[in-house]
């Protein structure tokens, strides 16, 4: 068995606060977790959902302009 002496732990806390220098860590606090990634069908979600709600508004407006101003728009047949 060996015993750990005085000198050895705090060769070992240096090897740690110099380790956890050369990475970046800030002293005496953890790393930081990384952040939560977002589901991958969440950013194709979101998408239909704008171009549903442009599509809506667009309709509603040119369905607007044909009952309110006759004429404005061109005949489609």
């Amino acid at each position: 068995m060996t015993s750990v002496t005085a000198s050895d732990e705090s060769e070992r806390r240096v090897a740690e606060a110099l380790s956890a220098r050369a990475s970046g860590a800030p002293r005496g606090t953890p790393r930081a977790a990384r952040p939560a990634r977002t589901p991958p069908g969440a950013n194709l979600t979101a998408a239909l959902l704008v171009a549903l709600l442009g599509g809506a508004a667009l309709g509603t407006v040119l369905a607007l302009i044909s009952l309110l101003a006759p004429g404005v728009l061109p005949p489609l047949g």
